[in-house]
C-alpha cells in the first residue's frame, strides 16, 4: 500500500495541471479564432474598400485630364471668334478702298449670275453696304459653327465636373465606411483586451488554487502515507 501512495500522488497531481491547462487552452484558442476570423473579415472590406478608392483616383485622374483638353479647345475656339471678327473688319476695311469695278468683281466673283458688269457711280454706296453686309455674313455663319462648337464642349465639360464630383462624393462614402469599421475593430480590441485581462485573472487564480489544492492534496497523501 505505501508502494502505491507515491505513485498516487504524482498521477492525480499531473492529471490536475494538464486538465486545468487543457480547459484554459481550449477557451482562449476558440476565443482568439472568433475574434481574429471578425478582424480578418473587417481587414478584407477595408482594403476593398481602399482599392475602390484608389480606382476612384485614377478615374477623377482621367476626367481632370480631359477637362484640360476641353479647356484647350475651348481656348482655340474663342481665339477663333476673335479671328473671325478680325477678319471680318479687315474684310470692311478693304470693301471701303474698293473702287466700283473691284466690287463689281466680288459681287460677281460670290453671285455670278446676279450680277452687272457696268455698274452705275451712284450705286457704288449701295454696293458697299452689301458687300459688308455680305462680309459680316460669312463672319456669322462661321462664328455660328464656332459657338456651336463651344456650347458642345462647354456641356462636355459640365457632365465632367459633374462626374468629378459624383466620384468625390463615392470616395467620402468610402472613407466613412472605412473610419466605421475602423472604429469597430478598436472597440472589438478594447473587448478582447479585457478578455484577456479577465482570463489572465483567472488563470492565476487557477493556478493559485491548483497548488494550493495540490498541495492539500499531497499533504494528505503524505499523511496517509506515514501513518501507515
Amino acid at each position: 500500500m505505501k508502494k502505491l501512495v507515491l505513485p498516487l500522488v504524482i498521477v492525480v497531481l499531473l492529471f490536475w495541471v494538464l486538465n486545468d491547462k487543457c480547459n484554459n487552452s481550449n477557451n482562449n484558442s476558440k476565443l482568439t479564432k472568433e475574434f481574429k476570423h471578425k478582424q480578418d473579415s473587417l481587414n478584407y472590406v477595408i482594403d476593398s474598400l481602399k482599392f475602390d478608392i484608389v480606382k476612384k483616383d485614377s478615374t477623377i485622374y482621367e476626367l481632370y485630364k480631359k477637362d484640360v483638353e476641353l479647356n484647350y479647345l475651348l481656348m482655340h475656339q474663342e481665339e477663333k471668334i476673335k479671328y473671325i471678327t478680325k477678319y471680318v473688319d479687315s474684310s470692311k476695311d478693304k470693301i471701303d478702298k474698293y473702287s466700283a469695278p473691284e466690287l463689281v468683281s466680288s459681287l460677281n466673283q460670290r453671285y455670278p449670275k446676279d450680277t452687272t458688269n457696268t455698274p452705275l457711280l451712284i450705286a457704288k454706296p449701295v454696293l458697299q453696304a452689301s458687300a459688308k453686309d455680305l462680309a459680316e455674313l460669312d463672319g456669322a455663319r462661321e462664328t455660328i459653327i464656332v459657338k456651336d462648337s463651344i456650347i458642345s464642349l462647354t456641356q462636355e465639360k459640365v457632365v465632367i465636373r459633374d462626374s468629378v464630383i459624383v466620384e468625390f462624393k463615392n470616395k467620402e462614402v468610402n472613407y466613412k465606411i472605412v473610419d466605421s469599421i475602423k472604429t469597430t475593430q478598436i472597440g472589438d480590441w478594447k473587448v478582447q483586451y479585457k478578455v484577456a485581462q479577465k482570463e489572465n485573472e483567472k488563470l492565476k487564480f487557477q493556478k493559485k488554487f491548483s497548488k494550493l489544492m495540490g498541495s492539500i492534496i499531497a499533504a494528505v497523501l503524505a499523511f496517509l502515507y506515514i501513518s501507515k
